[in-house]
């Protein structure tokens, strides 16, 4: 648009201007009855109104309109804008409607603006001078103050251009457009956050709260991946979203509140001992029952102290509890027979014998007078004496029972290694099936392992040692690990199982160079 330099205009313009420079607008100076009564910027180009000043986007397409007041007469609407080094650039002149045909008097010339010039951004005055068509002085004229914007200028200096703003529809004249604590050029140009979303990601919690106090991801629902959007961990269950465990427990918060209703703040939800991942993934107990089996004992100290099976409630299976085992009776949970002498825990309970001591002990106390004490001392050192007798007898009897199971068994591997039956199972008419059951019933844990190995040829598998006992795989590593501290059998690593095997038997390849052969 070309620039025309003005000069002449009078002292009216004069004053006009130096007004307008003061702040004031918009001016309007009247003559001979005509009047300009506004000067109004419309179209896609007009982008804000602050305080009476119209923000123009200097690409976009804008109408400035201006409606004179007049009776009669010819007359032309020139519109002109200032410019940095003190001249004034002309818009182009219009002719001024006709006012009959308008009710309010007022005649208008409309001026389209396709671009502003580069060089007339920023903070523009525009003039409307109304005068004689043909020239002449103006008879009016009016001044409104408009500021213009470039394309690659920040307006609210929230780091994103004004071309940009526009096209995003953010708010040229606000940093941050969303009022979510993060400016809109840093949601664009850092985060890829949306500028005209508070919530960018949906998770129930704004975009400054995740950038500036949780240090979540602002555009992922779940930051963490742990199964709880952000929102519902920080609002909800007070968790952390960047961390997926966030009490450290082995399970992940959205597991133990969607899955096994557990605290994901507090690692031992049942304050049993055992924190609620090891429960769930390693001992398969209930992370929100302190004594998953009911047995008495808490999963805690059945696991660490008394290495009981925590899901069994009896676990040596001699028909006490484990609880009353250790709370009440005083016994060992995990032997049948804690005295050794043949008869189970729990028949000698039901039987009136004491389990923890020599045969034919008898549970609880007797209240006699002074008058019958002497009675009972006397009966007292027969049935001593009587039991002694009994107790040896008997205890050669087991004995001689045990070592013919290990024998029976030894000489079934002595079979199996010449050639023989691999069955090892009792011909009929010898006495091998009940004396089997008999021994079943008397031998304790680590016997029957060391039974089970004789007939394995001293060698087994630990996984063959569970399918052979029946046991769980926690109860047979418990005993396995007791016997190997006690030297009764060698644990031998084949990666990522055990073989377990009698000390004379551990192959010649496992053997230390310096164990005797």
């Amino acid at each position: 648009m070309p620039v025309k330099r003005v000069s002449g205009v009078g002292w009216v313009l004069v004053a006009a201007l130096l007004v307008v420079a003061a702040g004031v607008t918009p001016i309007v100076v009247a003559a001979d009855g005509v009047e300009v009564q506004s000067v109004d910027h419309t179209g896609a180009g007009v982008v804000a109104t602050d305080n009476g000043r119209t923000y123009i986007a200097s690409w976009r397409p804008s109408t400035v309109s201006v409606a004179v007041a007049t009776d009669s007469g010819d007359y032309e609407v020139c519109l002109q804008t200032d410019l940095d080094d003190g001249s004034t650039m002309s818009l182009g002149c219009e002719p001024l409607g006709s006012a009959e045909t308008n009710t309010s008097g007022e005649a208008r010339a409309e001026f389209d603006v396709t671009t502003w010039p580069v060089n007339a951004t920023g903070e523009r005055t525009v003039t409307a001078l109304v005068r004689p068509t043909g020239g002449g002085e103006p008879v009016a004229q009016a001044s409104h103050g408009v500021t213009v914007l470039a394309p690659a200028g920040d307006a609210d200096g929230d780091g994103l251009g004004n071309r940009d703003e526009l096209d995003r529809g953010t708010d040229v004249l606000v940093a941050d457009t969303d009022t979510d604590g993060v400016p809109d050029g840093e949601e664009v140009n850092r985060y890829e956050t949306d500028p005209t979303s508070t919530d960018t990601d949906g998770d129930e919690l704004s975009d400054g709260v995740e950038i500036n106090e949780q240090g979540s991801n602002p555009t992922e629902t779940d930051t963490d991946g742990d199964g709880l959007d952000d929102g519902a961990e920080v609002t909800t269950y007070g968790t952390d979203p960047t961390t997926a465990d966030t009490d450290g427990d082995g399970l992940d918060d959205g597991p133990e509140v969607n899955d096994f209703e557990t605290n994901p703040t507090e690692a031992d939800t049942d304050g049993d001992g055992l924190d609620d991942g090891p429960e769930v993934n390693v001992h398969e107990t209930n992370p929100t029952a302190a004594d998953t089996d009911g047995d008495g004992l808490d999963d805690g100290p059945e696991v660490n102290r008394y290495e009981t099976n925590p899901t069994e409630a009896d676990t040596d299976g001699d028909g006490l509890d484990d609880g009353r085992e250790v709370n009440v009776i005083g016994t060992d949970p995990n032997r049948g027979d804690t005295d050794g002498d043949g008869r189970g825990d729990g028949a000698e309970v039901e039987a009136g014998s004491d389990p923890n001591a020599a045969p034919g002990s008898v549970v609880g106390s007797l209240e006699l007078g002074d008058d019958g004490w002497l009675f009972v001392f006397a009966v007292g050192a027969v049935a001593v004496a009587l039991l002694a007798v009994g107790a040896v007898v008997r205890g050669s009897d087991v004995r001689a029972r045990l070592s013919g199971v290990r024998s029976r068994g030894t000489d079934r591997v002595g079979d199996r290694r010449n050639g023989g039956s691999s069955g090892g199972v009792p011909t009929a008419g010898s006495d091998g099936a009940g004396a089997t059951a008999d021994a079943e019933e008397l031998i304790d844990d680590e016997t029957r392992i060391l039974k089970l190995l004789d007939d394995n040829g001293g060698q087994l598998r630990q996984s063959k040692v569970v399918e052979g006992t029946g046991w769980s795989k926690s109860k047979v590593s418990r005993v396995l690990s007791r016997m190997a501290e006690e030297g009764a059998v060698a644990k031998i690593n084949l990666g990522r199982e055990n073989l377990i095997a009698r000390p004379e038997n551990v192959p010649e390849h496992a053997r230390s160079p310096f164990d005797e052969s």
